[in-house]
Protein backbone atom coordinates (compact mmCIF):
# COMPACT_ATOMS: atom_id res chain seq x y z
CA UNK A 1 0.00 0.00 0.00
CA UNK A 2 1.28 3.72 -1.16
CA UNK A 3 1.74 5.67 2.16
CA UNK A 4 -0.26 8.44 2.36
CA UNK A 5 -3.22 6.70 0.50
CA UNK A 6 -5.30 9.20 -1.95
CA UNK A 7 -8.04 9.56 0.68
CA UNK A 8 -5.40 10.39 3.48
CA UNK A 9 -4.05 13.11 0.76
CA UNK A 10 -7.65 14.42 -0.14
CA UNK A 11 -8.44 14.17 3.58
CA UNK A 12 -5.21 16.15 4.55
CA UNK A 13 -5.82 18.97 1.63
CA UNK A 14 -9.37 19.95 3.17
CA UNK A 15 -7.93 20.12 6.52
CA UNK A 16 -5.05 22.48 5.56
CA UNK A 17 -8.06 24.71 3.86
CA UNK A 18 -10.02 24.78 6.89
CA UNK A 19 -7.48 25.11 9.81
CA UNK A 20 -5.46 27.15 7.70
CA UNK A 21 -6.83 29.20 4.52
CA UNK A 22 -10.08 29.74 5.40
CA UNK A 23 -9.75 31.85 9.14
CA UNK A 24 -7.47 33.99 6.97
CA UNK A 25 -10.00 34.04 4.31
CA UNK A 26 -11.09 38.08 4.47
CA UNK A 27 -14.12 37.46 2.21
CA UNK A 28 -17.37 35.59 2.17
CA UNK A 29 -17.28 34.62 -1.24
CA UNK A 30 -13.83 33.44 -0.44
CA UNK A 31 -15.11 31.39 2.58
CA UNK A 32 -17.98 30.30 0.23
CA UNK A 33 -15.54 28.95 -2.37
CA UNK A 34 -13.54 27.36 0.07
CA UNK A 35 -16.64 25.85 1.62
CA UNK A 36 -17.75 23.98 -2.12
CA UNK A 37 -14.21 23.17 -2.61
CA UNK A 38 -14.20 20.89 1.04
CA UNK A 39 -17.05 19.64 -0.30
CA UNK A 40 -15.73 18.34 -3.59
CA UNK A 41 -12.75 17.15 -1.83
CA UNK A 42 -14.90 14.66 0.85
CA UNK A 43 -17.51 13.50 -2.34
CA UNK A 44 -13.73 12.98 -3.84
CA UNK A 45 -12.55 10.83 -1.04
CA UNK A 46 -15.40 8.54 -0.68
CA UNK A 47 -15.54 8.12 -4.73
CA UNK A 48 -11.91 6.97 -4.04
CA UNK A 49 -13.35 5.04 -1.12
CA UNK A 50 -16.31 3.43 -2.50
CA UNK A 51 -16.59 4.01 -6.40
CA UNK A 52 -15.20 0.39 -7.36
CA UNK A 53 -17.35 -1.53 -5.54
CA UNK A 54 -20.48 0.46 -6.59
CA UNK A 55 -19.44 0.19 -10.28
CA UNK A 56 -18.97 -3.59 -9.75
CA UNK A 57 -22.46 -3.56 -8.50
CA UNK A 58 -23.71 -1.67 -10.91
CA UNK A 59 -22.39 -3.83 -13.69
CA UNK A 60 -23.58 -6.72 -12.29
CA UNK A 61 -27.11 -5.44 -12.00
CA UNK A 62 -27.49 -3.90 -15.59
CA UNK A 63 -26.14 -7.48 -17.09
CA UNK A 64 -28.77 -9.14 -14.82
CA UNK A 65 -31.64 -6.90 -16.13
CA UNK A 66 -30.32 -6.80 -19.55
CA UNK A 67 -30.29 -10.15 -19.70
CA UNK A 68 -34.05 -10.40 -18.53
CA UNK A 69 -34.68 -7.48 -21.52
CA UNK A 70 -32.97 -9.78 -23.80
CA UNK A 71 -35.02 -12.78 -22.79
CA UNK A 72 -38.18 -10.61 -22.98
CA UNK A 73 -37.49 -9.10 -26.36
CA UNK A 74 -36.58 -12.58 -27.98
CA UNK A 75 -39.53 -13.90 -26.72
CA UNK A 76 -42.10 -10.94 -28.15
CA UNK A 77 -40.53 -11.39 -31.42
CA UNK A 78 -37.74 -8.15 -31.01
CA UNK A 79 -35.03 -10.26 -32.56
CA UNK A 80 -33.12 -6.81 -34.05
CA UNK A 81 -33.47 -5.30 -30.77
CA UNK A 82 -32.69 -8.35 -28.88
CA UNK A 83 -29.35 -8.65 -30.87
CA UNK A 84 -28.30 -5.02 -30.17
CA UNK A 85 -28.94 -5.88 -26.33
CA UNK A 86 -26.25 -9.04 -26.85
CA UNK A 87 -23.87 -6.86 -28.88
CA UNK A 88 -24.00 -4.41 -26.10
CA UNK A 89 -23.29 -7.24 -23.33
CA UNK A 90 -20.55 -8.50 -24.99
CA UNK A 91 -19.25 -4.86 -26.00
CA UNK A 92 -19.33 -4.56 -21.48
CA UNK A 93 -17.58 -7.72 -20.84
CA UNK A 94 -14.65 -7.83 -18.92
CA UNK A 95 -11.48 -8.54 -20.63
CA UNK A 96 -9.48 -11.26 -18.71
CA UNK A 97 -6.28 -9.82 -19.20
CA UNK A 98 -6.74 -6.41 -18.10
CA UNK A 99 -7.17 -4.67 -14.81
CA UNK A 100 -10.36 -3.31 -14.10
CA UNK A 101 -9.28 0.58 -13.71
CA UNK A 102 -12.26 2.90 -12.23
CA UNK A 103 -12.59 4.81 -15.96
CA UNK A 104 -12.62 1.07 -17.58
CA UNK A 105 -15.60 -0.03 -15.27
CA UNK A 106 -17.55 3.18 -16.01
CA UNK A 107 -16.72 2.87 -20.11
CA UNK A 108 -18.47 -0.54 -19.13
CA UNK A 109 -21.34 0.62 -16.92
CA UNK A 110 -22.25 3.01 -19.68
CA UNK A 111 -22.29 0.98 -22.77
CA UNK A 112 -24.95 -1.35 -21.03
CA UNK A 113 -27.01 2.01 -19.18
CA UNK A 114 -26.71 2.98 -22.82
CA UNK A 115 -28.27 -0.38 -23.77
CA UNK A 116 -30.75 -0.58 -20.92
CA UNK A 117 -31.62 3.28 -22.38
CA UNK A 118 -32.24 2.03 -25.82
CA UNK A 119 -34.33 -0.91 -24.85
CA UNK A 120 -36.49 1.98 -22.70
CA UNK A 121 -37.03 4.23 -25.82
CA UNK A 122 -38.36 0.81 -27.82
CA UNK A 123 -40.46 -0.29 -24.96
CA UNK A 124 -41.93 3.16 -25.17
CA UNK A 125 -42.48 3.20 -28.70
CA UNK A 126 -44.31 -0.35 -28.24
CA UNK A 127 -46.98 1.16 -25.21
CA UNK A 128 -49.71 1.25 -27.86
CA UNK A 129 -49.89 -2.15 -28.32
CA UNK A 130 -48.29 -3.86 -25.33
CA UNK A 131 -50.02 -1.56 -23.03
CA UNK A 132 -52.41 -4.34 -21.80
CA UNK A 133 -49.43 -7.41 -21.91
CA UNK A 134 -48.64 -8.44 -18.34
CA UNK A 135 -45.05 -9.51 -19.43
CA UNK A 136 -44.13 -6.61 -21.56
CA UNK A 137 -45.43 -4.51 -18.24
CA UNK A 138 -43.16 -6.57 -16.08
CA UNK A 139 -40.21 -5.76 -18.57
CA UNK A 140 -41.08 -1.97 -18.20
CA UNK A 141 -41.41 -2.77 -14.17
CA UNK A 142 -37.20 -4.15 -14.08
CA UNK A 143 -36.12 -0.76 -15.65
CA UNK A 144 -38.20 1.06 -13.21
CA UNK A 145 -36.79 -0.93 -10.07
CA UNK A 146 -33.05 -0.57 -11.44
CA UNK A 147 -33.31 3.22 -12.11
CA UNK A 148 -34.63 3.42 -8.59
CA UNK A 149 -31.76 1.34 -7.21
CA UNK A 150 -29.52 3.75 -9.46
CA UNK A 151 -30.71 6.78 -8.31
CA UNK A 152 -30.12 5.29 -4.27
CA UNK A 153 -26.88 4.28 -5.04
CA UNK A 154 -25.65 7.13 -6.90
CA UNK A 155 -27.27 9.38 -3.06
CA UNK A 156 -24.89 7.46 -0.92
CA UNK A 157 -21.95 8.99 -3.21
CA UNK A 158 -23.44 12.04 -2.96
CA UNK A 159 -25.48 12.71 0.41
CA UNK A 160 -22.14 11.92 2.69
CA UNK A 161 -20.01 14.15 1.51
CA UNK A 162 -22.40 17.53 1.18
CA UNK A 163 -25.19 16.53 4.16
CA UNK A 164 -24.49 19.27 7.23
CA UNK A 165 -21.33 20.53 6.08
CA UNK A 166 -23.04 24.15 5.26
CA UNK A 167 -23.87 26.26 2.83
CA UNK A 168 -22.71 25.22 -1.04
CA UNK A 169 -22.75 27.40 -4.17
Amino acid sequence: MIHPSAVQIVRAIETTLVDVVEPASGSIAARSALATIGHLLRHVALRIECEGQLLADDIAALRSLLGQLHDYLRSAGDEAQAIEVAKALERAAPDPGRYPSLALMAERTAILLQSVQDVLAYLQERRPERAEDSVYLAARALIRDYLAYQIKTEAALIHPAFEDKGPRR
